[in-house]
């Protein structure tokens, strides 16, 4: 066989023989040198191509509902322009019917009148070119440009691949001696975070103090007045707010339907300014018990008050939350930017501590103010399931290490089983390479690719393990020397290698397209491929030293 003599020839040439270990050396550090040169990126998972995303809609505290609608009616308007988009629903001073990523995203906390909520359905998958990430990028720019009206906040949020969470990224800023200084700090982050070009929708959950008007009835000139002061009440409550007076019975409804009044929505402020206010009040007329028109205003009094923020907690630690989500990018790499420059840019006026892989703190030089930064969101979810992979993977290799040692009694070619099965990262990596190079969009390194190399250990184990003691029942039945025995056994078992190696690459190859399973796929096939040229080539080099020691 002309396999079994070209494997022979590199048995018996310590230079070929060298040559095999230098060549999976250099495949093996290319390999590598793949992430810290970014040839490949990592991420959880994928960006998922879903039939839906929303839009957060947030404008400066104090902003009124008129001034709320007025943006969503401008990003409305350009979305209505795109063919991809089916249907549209907004949602004014609340957000959308919860789901669990809605909630995990505190859609369920809007309540004011500068906040809204739309949801967008698109066409489905098939039914359209572009791809529904794609096409949020493509909005993004597009509405953030022309709908920015009194410096509304307009986040596109998609539908989260892996777990939900707040956002992509998360920076939870804790300490300070109070909020305005723990808000000031957070305003810093953010703008480092800005400057990050594949980050996007960068927002500082931490409100800012805002002048509220309260209106105070003078009862003692309304009871002089003979105004009932239940009218008063109810006329005012009727032309800012609105109230239920009745409902309506329908045989075809399933419930009541209720019936609601409001005066003219021309009385809705368009700016919230006392001014207005007083104007809107001269307009309001009541009637008193002797039948007088008389005006509202001259029994109301316009208070101004001071809306405090609110203060949100963690683990009963108060914090503020800087947000940010990423443009066709995983959230590692603007991240690890972003650190760099806070290094950078704040050590001057900082002495910063490196308190974990990521986190940081920062001591004011001069007020000796602490500041604890800690990363969270889906950077968090990604930077842990990579830790307990690349557990799961190390242990894998131990197992099966002292499997070996307990069935060969024998560490060397234990080891050389192990470092073959290692070295399939090769595959992992090139496949990978090969897919971001023939697909549109990065194909990244993600949690499902780490499964699948974790379960290559064991098949590139098999393989070995064939070869070993087929060589060795060689030996030991047909008195062959051990470079020819290996030749033999190694082309023999060629046939049943390949043949798994086949079965595996045309299973893995249906999945290989998947958003979430691509990765397995691709891992999977690359993984198998090269464990059958490492059977071949690299395994009878690296136990010919070893075999004679079972024998």
């Amino acid at each position: 066989m002309k396999l079994e003599k070209f494997i022979f020839d590199i048995l018996e040439s310590p230079k070929k023989s060298f040559l095999v270990y230098f060549i999976a050396f250099i495949l093996f550090v290319l390999s590598i040198m793949a992430f810290p040169t970014q040839i490949i990126k990592a991420k959880m998972l994928p960006s998922k191509n879903s039939d839906t995303f929303s839009i957060y809609v947030d404008l400066k505290d104090g902003s009124s509902t008129y001034q709320t609608k007025e943006v969503t009616q401008c990003i409305v308007k350009n979305l209505q322009k795109e063919q991809n988009i089916i249907n549209i629903s907004t949602f004014i001073k609340e957000g959308q019917p919860l789901d669990f990523a809605a909630l995990v995203k505190q859609s369920a906390l809007k309540d004011k009148e500068s906040q809204a909520e739309i949801i967008v359905n698109i066409k489905k998958q098939k039914e359209r070119t572009i791809t529904s990430y794609n096409l949020v990028n493509q909005l993004r720019t597009k509405v953030q440009t022309n709908c920015s009206l009194y410096e509304a906040n307009i986040k596109f949020i998609e539908l989260p691949a892996g777990p939900p969470v707040l956002a992509s990224i998360v920076t939870e800023i804790y300490g300070g001696n109070n909020f305005e200084n723990r808000r000031d700090f957070a305003l810093k982050i953010a703008t480092i975070l800005k400057n990050q070009t594949t980050l996007v929708d960068i927002d500082v959950l931490a409100d800012k103090d805002f002048i509220m008007y309260e209106l105070e009835l003078d009862n003692s000139k309304a009871i002089i007045s003979l105004v009932d002061l239940e009218q008063l009440k109810n006329t005012l409550f009727l032309a800012f707010e609105g109230m239920n007076i009745a409902v309506v019975n329908d045989k075809n409804a399933q419930s009541q339907i209720p019936i609601f009044l409001r005066l003219n929505d021309s009385r809705i402020l368009k700016n919230s300014s006392k001014e207005e206010l007083k104007i809107k009040l001269q307009n309001l007329k009541i009637v008193n018990n002797q039948g007088n028109m008389i005006n509202i205003s001259e029994f109301v009094k316009i208070k101004e008050i001071i809306k405090e923020p609110i203060i949100t907690s963690k683990n009963l630690n108060l914090l503020i939350n800087v947000i940010a989500e990423t443009s066709k990018d995983s959230q590692i790499y603007p991240l690890l930017n972003a650190r760099d420059e806070m290094l950078n840019t704040l050590n001057n006026n900082y002495e910063i501590i490196k308190t974990n892989m990521l986190n940081l703190s920062f001591i004011d030089k001069k007020t000796k103010e602490k500041f604890d930064l800690i990363f969270d969101g889906e950077l968090k979810v990604t930077i842990d399931t990579f830790i307990d992979l690349g557990g799961a993977f190390i242990i894998a290799l131990v197992l099966i290490f002292f499997l070996m040692v307990i069935y060969y009694k024998n560490f060397a070619i234990s080891g050389g089983i192990v470092l073959s099965s290692f070295i399939s990262i090769i595959g992992v990596i090139f496949a990978h390479v090969i897919m971001d190079l023939i697909t549109a969009d990065t194909f990244y390194l993600t949690a499902t690719s780490l499964i699948g190399f974790i379960g290559l250990i064991g098949i590139n184990s098999r393989n070995s393990t064939l070869i070993i003691d087929f060589s060795r029942q060689l030996v030991q039945e047909k008195n062959l020397s051990i470079n020819e025995a290996i030749a033999k056994a190694t082309a023999t078992r060629s046939k049943p290698i390949i043949l798994t190696v086949l079965t595996m690459v045309f299973a893995s190859a249906l999945i290989a397209n998947d958003a979430v399973f691509g990765g397995l796929g691709v891992a999977l096939i690359g993984g198998t491929l090269i464990s059958y040229v490492v059977s071949m080539f690299f395994v009878p080099v690296i136990i010919k030293n070893q075999l004679k020691k079972i024998l």
